[in-house]
Order: C-alpha cells, then sequence, then structure tokens
C-alpha cells in the first residue's frame, strides 16, 4: 500500500466533512431568521388580549359544610363528700318530759280586779253591841293566775309513736292569788267607845279580799281559759320539737 497515496485520501475526507457541517450550520442559521421574521409581533401587554367569555357555572345546591365547634372540655369539680343523711330520732318521752318540766309552772291566764271588803268584829259582849266594834272598809285591787303544775307530768303520762305524741296534763288550777299593797288601803275604819284598834282586823280583810278574788275568778271560768291557752302554748312547743300529731288530754279535777 502506498502511504502518501492514503494520507491524502484521508485529508481530502477530512475537509468535505467540515465543508458539509460549515453549510449545514449555514442552512440552519438562515433557516431560523426567516421563521423569526415571519412570526407576528406579539403585543406589548397582556391586558390587550381579548378576554374570553368564561364557561357558565352550574350552581347545585350542596349543602355547605358548617363547622361544627368542638365540644369544650369543661372542668367539673370534684363533689364534695356530703355528711350522710342519719335519721333524727324521735324524741323520747324522756326527752319530751325534760323540755315540760322545764317550764314548770305553766302560767296561762290571769285575771286582774278589785274589790270591797267591809269587816267588822263580832260584838261579843254587850258593850261591844251598844257602842260599837272595830270595823273597817278596805278597797282591795290583786291578781289571780291560773295554768298547769307541769313537775308533775310523769313519764306515764307521755307517749310517743313516731312523730305522734299524746300528753296527758294535770288538772289546771290557781296556781296564786295576790292583793296588790300598793294599790289597795282602808277607806274607812270606825271603833267603837273605850275600844283598841284590832292589829289583826286589817291583815284578815286583806285575806278575804284575797279569797273573794280567787272565787270570782273560778265562778267566770278561768280554769277553762286556763286550759284552753294550756293546750295552745304546749302544742305549739310539741310541734317544735318535730312532733306532727299532738293529741292533749286534760285530768279533771276531782270535787
Amino acid at each position: 500500500m502506498n502511504q502518501p497515496s492514503d494520507r491524502k485520501t484521508l485529508l481530502t475526507l477530512l475537509g468535505a466533512v467540515v465543508v458539509f457541517s460549515a453549510l449545514a450550520a449555514v442552512v440552519g442559521l438562515w433557516t431560523y431568521r426567516l421563521g423569526q421574521e415571519s412570526a407576528p409581533a406579539p403585543t406589548a401587554q397582556i391586558a390587550a388580549v381579548a378576554p374570553t367569555a368564561a364557561p357558565p357555572q352550574i350552581v347545585t345546591n350542596t349543602p355547605t359544610a358548617t363547622a361544627t365547634p368542638s365540644p369544650t372540655a369543661t372542668v367539673t369539680p370534684t363533689p364534695t363528700a356530703s355528711p350522710t343523711n342519719t335519721p333524727t330520732p324521735s324524741p323520747t318521752p324522756i326527752v319530751v318530759i325534760t323540755h315540760v318540766n322545764k317550764l314548770g309552772r305553766l302560767e296561762t291566764t290571769e285575771f286582774a280586779m278589785r274589790t270591797v271588803v267591809d269587816l267588822e268584829n263580832d260584838r261579843s259582849n254587850l258593850w261591844q253591841k251598844i257602842f260599837g266594834s272595830d270595823q273597817l272598809l278596805l278597797l282591795a285591787e290583786g291578781e289571780v293566775v291560773a295554768g298547769f303544775d307541769l313537775e308533775k307530768v310523769t313519764e306515764g303520762d307521755i307517749q310517743v309513736d313516731g312523730t305522734r305524741v299524746v300528753l296527758t296534763l294535770p288538772a289546771p288550777e290557781i296556781l296564786y292569788s295576790r292583793v296588790d299593797n300598793e294599790r289597795t288601803q282602808v277607806y274607812e275604819r270606825n271603833t267603837g267607845l273605850f275600844l283598841k284598834p284590832d292589829p289583826t282586823l286589817e291583815g284578815r280583810a286583806r285575806q278575804l279580799a284575797e279569797e273573794s278574788m280567787r272565787q270570782w275568778a273560778l265562778e267566770r271560768g278561768i280554769l277553762d281559759k286556763a286550759t284552753a291557752t294550756g293546750r295552745q302554748q304546749l302544742e305549739n312547743l310539741l310541734r317544735s320539737l318535730g312532733f306532727t300529731e299532738i293529741i292533749i288530754n286534760v285530768r279533771v279535777k276531782p270535787i
């Protein structure tokens, strides 16, 4: 093989390749420029482009999801332990007696009154029959009080069944009577001739005045009034102790 001939052929081929590549580049550049010159110039602003009609919107009755508030965690205080409801025992007869006896003498009715006492000593002898004895006229004022002596109430006089109680009271009585010394006075006094005043006469007159007041009060029903008032007062007391059914009996004083 001839080396100079081979080299010449190779160089010829290389030159042809280079020329072909240069021609291809020139043709591509010329084609690109023609494409740029024939393309329409773009508008300067996008706003100048006519807007296209938007497609109609289809409204559907899709329920709007409402935001449901999440439950707020509330702090529940720990309940305080309440005391156990212990049933209250009904009062026993002894307890009731303690309350009744504390009243002692229950004064329920009082009569205030006045009276006149004309008292004269007996004319025991002829002299007194002729010349008179000791005599006075007393104007007295006082009071008579009636009620119950509750110290006489015993355990057997009280019967308790739950909230029911039966109480038996002693007979009503006149608890005391008295003459008001400041409002009582001797209105008139006459002493026989040559006689000395009897020092006991005024005291006896005051005693008779008190007895007269007591009798007058009894005749006008002081004990009945004392019974009615005493029932009411004791019923109120027993209701305050928790009883709801109350029966109060009253003994009759023997004649």
